[in-house]
């Protein structure tokens, strides 16, 4: 590994829309009670957590303003003005056709067509929504030091990842001397950066980056950027801090993940829909090959991760998790010795006799819990009523209930708490 990555601690924050921005604000909670969010060196995001990640980063000095006043704004939608420029689009179409008859219908479906994102540029919209109600017009150079804060997006003319930072704006197919770079990224404002990177392919307008926003002009063969949601390449918001080169690579890695695992084919009956579908499918791909990369295949182990998922149930499945884990040789070694678990134990465990495999499981399980202080973990455990309405939760950008954050909150509040105690317990400093 890198010495300048080695003992350096990333967080990824999923995309998930408002669900993903309210459940990771439960994973800060944690961090912070733990001791360990201070310590955070790179905060790497995509799609809704792009929200809480930049609002962070602009409130981190105060950590229970940051949190109430995070929980308050998000009880708002940022969709209003969008919804007023569709309905307006809409009667227009409708006095045409009342005017003019309903022959007038092919030329606005023509118009509607080609200049789709200029008769709705709801991006525009949501741009001046988010600095309304979040950002307040401030850029990339206002957020502190460190954190280091990624805020992805998924570039259309190149199909990889394009990075907003306070150290830099960059892509693939973007790289100039470090010393001339092509964009500006002090100016550049938040607001901006996170349009680019919750920008839902078929609902949002791309984002394009201004002139004003270039040091150096492209080259005649390349292209300027076209910005999506980062989510459609990495909905985990992981691939930069996995990346070995990467200037946000960390050694510790904390993945929250706002999604939710279930599928069905409801609201799958026209093209539009089922193109959404179809792109959920592409993403939870790509999401399940990176976590058995990143976590079950890696040879590097120097690397550690934490990772959770509002998918997973409420009860003890984490800990019988690392058990497995133990048993299929994901586990890193400094962790049995962490946990003061047997070799003899773990030895059975692996032991081709189910019925001793099973009694060391038990064993190590009744350890673990002891260990990681179970009994304080199932006081903050939610309950499987709150865990319904958190999954629920839509991922878009309409206004959260309270009753809604609460238990997104709860969920990854307890569920970070469970998985640093078993996959990153040496981080922990209360």
């Amino acid at each position: 590994m890198n010495s300048t990555t080695k003992n350096k601690i990333g967080l990824a924050l999923s995309g998930g829309g408002y669900r993903a921005a309210a459940y990771h604000i439960g994973t800060f909670r944690a961090l912070n009670r733990l001791g360990i969010l201070d310590n955070i060196d790179v905060i790497s995001s995509v799609s809704g957590g792009s929200i809480t990640s930049a609002y962070y980063a602009l409130n981190k000095d105060d950590y229970d303003g940051f949190e109430k006043s995070l929980i308050r704004k998000l009880q708002k939608g940022v969709l209003s003005i969008a919804v007023i420029n569709l309905v307006m689009v809409v009667l227009i179409i409708a006095l045409s056709v009342w005017l003019l008859g309903w022959w007038i219908i092919l030329p606005d479906i023509f118009l509607l067509f080609f200049f789709c994102y200029r008769l709705l540029p709801f991006s525009f919209w949501i741009k001046k929504s988010y600095n309304k109600l979040f950002f307040k017009k401030s850029k990339l150079s206002d957020f502190p030091a460190r954190p280091l804060i990624a805020i992805n997006s998924t570039d259309v003319v190149t199909g990889t990842l394009f990075t907003f930072s306070q150290i830099k704006m960059a892509g693939y197919r973007y790289k100039r001397d470090s010393n001339n770079p092509i964009f500006n990224h002090k100016e550049f404002p938040v607001a901006n950066a996170v349009m680019a990177s919750t920008c839902v392919p078929f609902a949002f307008s791309p984002i394009k980056i201004s002139e004003k926003y270039y040091n150096v002009p492209l080259k005649k063969e390349e292209k300027k950027p076209l910005l999506i949601d980062g989510g459609l390449y990495d909905n985990q918001g992981a691939h930069k801090l996995s990346e070995e080169n990467s200037s946000y690579h960390t050694q510790y890695i904390i993945v929250s993940d706002a999604g939710v695992e279930e599928m069905n084919a409801k609201w799958a009956f026209n093209i539009p829909l089922m193109l959404v579908k179809t792109t959920n499918i592409m993403m939870r791909r790509i999401k399940t090959f990176q976590i058995r990369s990143n976590i079950y295949s890696r040879n590097d182990k120097d690397v550690r991760y934490a990772y959770l998922s509002l998918g997973w149930e409420v009860n003890d499945r984490p800990v019988q998790g690392f058990i497995d884990n133990i048993k299929g040789e994901h586990i890193a070694p400094e962790l049995y010795e962490y946990h003061n678990i047997k070799e003899d134990d773990v030895a059975d465990l692996k032991h081709k006799d189910r019925s001793i495999s099973l009694a060391a499981s038990l064993r190590i399980m009744g350890h673990l819990k002891l260990n990681i202080k179970w009994q304080e973990l199932e006081a903050i455990m939610p309950t499987k009523e709150e865990h319904n309405i958190a999954k629920t939760v839509g991922t878009n950008l309409t206004s959260l209930k309270e009753k809604q954050i609460t238990a997104l909150i709860k969920h990854s509040n307890w569920l970070t708490e469970v998985q640093i105690r078993l996959y990153l317990p040496y981080l922990i400093t209360k």
